[in-house]
């Protein structure tokens, strides 16, 4: 990897920090370039300091190779940024973005960086980057025509940050008395110098330009700082491991983050935009929070971390079913709770979930023998019960003496918590062959093998067995090995309110009449619905019209998940749905709409799927380019449910209200719900229109959405079986 240095001229008028983009007298331009097939080192980069870092007084700008075609030819892109002391002013969830794209167009990454906001537009003018990163969409009147921009990807604003154990600041007027850390060079500094003034007792305090974000927020929790002030978007980095400090005032209105490339490079700007609108929403489901009950109420989710398993979590015809998945659903549903479920592969994927904040308890049926292995969590009371069991193919003999394992081969997963156990036996001279299996094959992937003929025996627990095979999965119970084992939740040692609220759900709910009926309904019946007629279509498969789906989506710039959590919610994919207000097909169109789409059988799935993604296109373009992608979606889904012109009452009402009229959870929903309410003037019903149901709607789409992200995107153990090889039973 090279880092490289230019020295340029260029005379022009300095801005502010912030408001981006405006010529200005050039400072030096660091690159920083990744090869093509090396995994980007970001960090490596930013956290660099500039003296070692190697510097060359030579680099080719390729002035005339800014747009897509030419960049791919060239197999590299160039990303421009500002770098302020030996950070890059660039949030991680940013860098993700920037990444991803560059990855699913094969090409590798160049970071170039500047000194200074004001050297990245000449820099990009004159063809030596490619995209401008870290910025807003604000630019000067005088430059307008020399960039264009990008769909607006978050919201950004400056925060006050404080330690978590000092009396909460919620307006300007806390802030008297205290004293105020910020850069100088940020766009917030004027308007603290006001506030100075009107504070009575309120210092500002100038943090020195090679100070570290990272510097800052030690300072404040050592309590050098008193209060600080920074980005948003920065804060997902430093919050989440900085537990002892909290965002809790914004400073400024919201800015609109955006990327910039030149306004020639109408095919690099046209796959940028294509590219947000697939895959930006994924974003949200990798949030990592350190939250106890209190919290986790306030932002209204609840997070599993599970397995996809015919016993914990699976998909049948759009639906999600799973009894560790129903159970905590009952449990959410409490606290008014969405139920998010994160998926691992593994015991100890899931255990690293738990510890890095990306899920709040864990729910796979975790065995004492796990339990004893992992101290730093703690389990709730047990809420199943079951015994390990050897598990063999259904046409075999069964095992009626342990003494029969002599010469067989068991395969184990590689985290299974039988393994200890099985390794005793053997000390007890038992004569069978113990084997892990092979890398990423889980424990419900070893059963598929086993019914395969790939592997001789496995162990698994008798709940799992019955929910397998149901899945008609060629397996069955050979020999029970101990008595049952308690099943136990795991939640982080901090989390005290949500384990004894886990706690005090089992108590009053274990083996009462819910309960009774959820276990039967997986463990005691056979008739257990599945997603398919084999392990690999659950996996594949989220609809009888992915294929239609997928076209159609990609056509017009969707995400064909989001589509297909759409469908589900109109008909349950019944292409011969009807509704009580005449409504019909699997995308549930009215006469009119679909006469305005030009669809005339609405009960075809492909003409139905491809009028209702161009009607939801057609809603999506009456919303401003300057919304967050998010939100713009919401929105267009409440359009699909309710009709633009309620969503668009409901946002001039959102205004009225004090609220804001651009985001839609919390927002918006808030002044559909009052819509919902009738309301009269001189006696005459001025409004009234079913917009409660708009906000279950779009709550109910975005969950099932986020699932069906999971289900799809994690690696499947059914997607790896190795080809068959008899070497493997002898």
């Amino acid at each position: 990897m090279n880092l490289m240095k230019i020295n340029h001229s260029f005379t022009t008028n300095s801005y502010p920090r912030g408001f981006v983009i405006v010529f200005a007298f050039l400072f030096p331009i660091t690159i920083f370039a990744s090869e093509q097939n090396d995994k980007i080192a970001y960090q490596n980069f930013c956290d660099a300091p500039v003296s070692q870092i190697e510097k060359s007084d030579a680099f080719n700008v390729l002035s005339d190779a800014h747009d897509l075609p030419a960049i791919k030819e060239r197999k590299k892109i160039r990303i421009l940024l500002h770098r302020k002391a030996n950070e890059c002013v660039i949030s991680r969830t940013e860098r993700q973005l920037i990444e991803e794209f560059a990855h699913l167009n094969h090409l590798g990454l160049s970071w170039i960086y500047v000194d200074n906001d004001w050297e990245l537009l000449p820099e990009l003018v004159k063809g030596k980057g490619d995209i401008i990163v870290g910025q807003d969409q604000r630019l000067s009147a005088s430059i307008q025509d020399q960039v264009s921009f990008s769909h607006v990807w978050a919201n950004s604003t400056y925060k006050i940050v404080e330690r978590a154990n000092n009396s909460r600041i919620s307006r300007s007027e806390d802030l008297a008395g205290r004293q105020v850390a910020a850069y100088k060079d940020s766009p917030v500094w004027k308007e603290l110098l006001e506030l100075s003034k009107t504070q009575v007792g309120m210092v500002l305090h100038e943090i020195p330009a090679s100070v570290s974000y990272d510097e800052i927020m030690q300072r404040v929790k050592t309590a050098q700082y008193d209060l600080v002030v920074a980005d948003s978007l920065f804060l997902d980095k430093y919050l989440p491991s900085n537990l002892e400090l909290r965002a809790s005032f914004n400073l400024t209105e919201q800015r609109r983050m955006a990327w910039a490339v030149r306004n020639d490079a109408e095919d690099l700007h046209k796959t940028l935009n294509q590219y947000l609108n697939q895959q930006h929403l994924t974003h949200d489901i990798a949030s990592v929070y350190f939250e106890d009950l209190p919290s986790i109420k306030e932002r209204g989710v609840l997070r599993v971390i599970t397995y996809a398993t015919p016993s914990h979590y699976y998909l049948h015809n759009g639906q999600l079913f799973g009894f560790e998945y129903e159970l905590l659903k009952q449990f959410a549903s409490r606290y008014r709770l969405r139920l998010d479920v994160v998926l691992a592969s593994t015991q100890e994927e899931m255990f690293e979930l738990l510890k890095s904040g990306k899920g709040d308890v864990i729910a796979a049926s975790l065995p004492s023998s796990i339990i004893n292995e992992n101290k730093s969590v703690q389990y709730a009371a047990p809420y199943n019960y079951a015994s390990p069991v050897i598990i063999g193919r259904n046409n075999e003999k069964s095992i009626i003496d342990l003494r029969e394992l002599a010469g067989r081969r068991i395969t184990l997963a590689q985290d299974s918590p039988y393994w200890d156990y099985m390794l005793k036996l053997k000390d007890q001279g038992l004569e069978f062959e113990l084997v892990k299996a092979d890398d990423g094959i889980n424990l419900e992937g070893t059963m598929l093998m086993v019914a395969l003929g790939m592997y001789d025996l496995t162990i698994a627990g008798n709940h799992q067995i019955t929910a397998e095979k149901s899945a008609s999965v060629g397996i069955k119970s050979q020999f029970i090995l101990s008595e049952p084992q308690a099943h136990r939740w795991a939640v982080r040692t901090d989390d005290q309110q949500l384990f004894d609220s886990l706690n005090n759900f089992v108590k009053k709910e274990f083996r009462k009449e819910k309960y009774n009926v959820l276990h039967a309904k997986y463990f005691e019946q056979p008739q257990i619905k599945k997603a398919g007629k084999t392990r690999l279509s659950q996996f594949t498969s989220l609809s009888p019209y992915d294929d239609m789906t997928q076209q159609y989506s990609a056509e017009y710039g969707f995400d064909w998940r989001l589509i297909t959590a759409l469908m589900f919610q109109e008909s349950q994919f019944n292409p011969e749905a009807n509704s009580y207000a005449g409504a019909q097909g699997l995308m549930q169109m009215i006469p009119s709409t679909a006469e305005l789409m030009g669809v005339s059988d609405v009960n075809n799935p492909e003409s139905s799927i491809d009028g209702g993604v161009r009607y939801l296109n057609y809603l999506r373009t009456k919303f401003e380019n300057s919304i967050v992608l998010q939100d713009r979606m919401w929105f267009t889904l409440a359009s699909y449910n309710a009709g633009y012109g309620r969503v668009k009452r409901a946002r001039e009402l959102t205004e009225e209200m004090g609220l804001d009229k651009d985001q839609w959870f919390d927002n918006v929903e808030i002044a559909m719900m009052a819509l919902a309410k009738p309301y009269y003037k001189d006696g005459e019903l001025e409004r009234y229109c079913r917009c409660g149901q708009t906000v279950v709607y779009v709550r109910e789409i975005r969950t099932r959405y986020f699932n069906y992200i999971r289900l799809t995107e994690t690696q499947k153990v059914a997607m790896y079986v190795p080809l068959y090889n008899p070497a493997r039973l002898n």
